[in-house]
């Protein structure tokens, strides 16, 4: 094949990319969404150094990779090691919050400061209408939504508290000092009238009328998920799962509260029938998640980024950084990081990608080219040493893990380059912009 037809079938596979790009940029530019994501990425330090330190817990516990841990000398202080995992990725929102606070009130010409302190204020009190007492007679606050769970919560306590004050500050609703009093001391008291606004908003989100976001969720998906073991019903549960990561909440776990308990009786179910030499009677496990969900879209997207490392040279460090934990689909540092929340040229075939490979995954195992899962393996095991151990050393499902990431490299490849071209765009504006001043 010529250069010249080279190009062609380039330009046919990027003819309809053009002609979406325009809404992806506009939807881009939106300040809210910039916002979002400027904040998640502002939060990327605190979420990488967790998937870090929890890489070396998988390696240095019982348990999780192998029986005996591969790294035994670590064994002694794996308490202390996750303690940093626990404080960092496990009370995510808390640090998002704050991020996407600033970074929106940066959007909005609001002081970063006034609007970061505002999400976190409107974030507490919307996650809690009363405190709780320990056995042991202590006060405290359960921290079950600061972590991935909360982050939508943190997404709606950042647009509330930031408009808010945006709003406020537009009308002279506030306590204005004279113009001789420090601006540090002049901003905390031009900022308590929109408090007062955001914090009688949640409280009475929260408080008085009871609205518990997370728990809402859940309680619409219950009826949805809680289905029989098809293929309509794990499509949709994947494809929800995807279309709540791309707008910032941690999919699996929303998704999860759900359907968890089901899955786990039919993964002892399909153990027992093994143990017995009968057929194992369910196709949807748990586990089989991992061998389309991630690997077809973010294992992509990392191997595009070494891709495009040369003219986007931002990339270079973040894939470094991600690759270790994106061995075990730890994700968070790439969503997150890139980000892939929010970011209109890569969440469309997120969801997408996601919602095929899911069904091709499903497909597969039903008419006997994938073995039926059969016994529990840690979940952190990568993806192709899962499959066959899992499968009773099935290599069909091997090859499925390759089939998905395929897949997802195909229908990622249009969308990760005109992803790219607007990034280029804009780091040639940056430096236009730079040159002139």
């Amino acid at each position: 094949m010529s250069k010249k037809e080279k190009n062609s079938f380039v330009d046919k596979i990027m003819g309809p990319m053009d002609k979406i790009s325009s809404p992806l940029i506009k939807f881009g530019q939106i300040p809210f969404i910039q916002g979002l994501q400027r904040g998640m990425v502002s939060s990327i330090g605190v979420t990488m150094v967790g998937s870090i330190f929890l890489v070396i817990c998988l390696f240095g516990a019982d348990g999780n990779i192998t029986e005996k841990a591969l790294l035994p000398f670590l064994t002694p202080y794996i308490d202390q090691l996750s303690l940093i995992n626990s404080l960092s990725m496990n009370i995510m929102a808390i640090y998002m919050c704050v991020a996407m606070g600033a970074e929106y009130a940066d959007i909005k010409d609001i002081n970063k400061t006034t609007g970061a302190v505002g999400a976190l204020f409107a974030f507490i009190l919307l996650n809690y209408n009363g405190i709780a007492a320990t056995s042991e007679g202590v006060n405290a606050l359960e921290i079950t939504y600061w972590g991935s769970a909360g982050i939508v919560t943190a997404i709606i306590a950042m647009a509330i508290s930031v408009n808010v004050i945006h709003l406020c500050y537009k009308y002279n609703i506030m306590i204005k000092l004279p113009s001789s009093v420090p601006p540090a001391i002049s901003d905390s008291f031009s900022s308590i009238v929109p408090y007062l606004f955001v914090a009688l908003i949640c409280w009475s989100i929260r408080t008085i009328m009871g609205f518990d976001i997370p728990a809402v969720i859940t309680n619409i998906l219950l009826p949805v998920l809680s289905g029989a073991d098809n293929i309509f019903v794990f499509c949709f549960a994947y494809f929800f799962a995807s279309l709540c990561w791309v707008c910032g909440i941690h999919g699996d776990n929303i998704v999860g509260t759900v359907i968890s308990p089901m899955l786990q009786t039919w993964m002892i179910e399909n153990t027992e029938a093994y143990t017995a030499g009968l057929a194992a009677p369910h196709i949807w496990i748990d586990q089989l998640n991992r061998l389309f969900q991630y690997v077809s879209t973010c294992w992509p997207i990392l191997i595009y980024m070494y891709m495009s490392s040369k003219k986007l040279p931002q990339l270079k460090p973040l894939a470094v950084l991600s690759t270790p934990s994106m061995i075990f689909c730890i994700v968070e540092p790439l969503m997150f990081g890139l980000p892939i929340v929010l970011n209109p040229f890569l969440a469309i075939p997120f969801v997408l990608i996601h919602t095929i490979t899911a069904a091709v995954s499903y497909l597969l195992t039903s008419i006997g080219f994938v073995g039926r899962f059969v016994i529990s393996i840690p979940w952190a095991t990568p993806s192709p040493i899962l499959a066959y151990l899992a499968t009773a050393g099935s290599i069909g499902a091997v090859l499925l893990v390759f089939i998905n990431f395929a897949i997802g490299m195909v229908i990622m490849y249009p969308f990760w380059k005109a992803y790219e071209k607007n990034e280029i765009k804009k780091l040639e504006e940056q430096k236009a912009t730079e040159v002139a001043v």
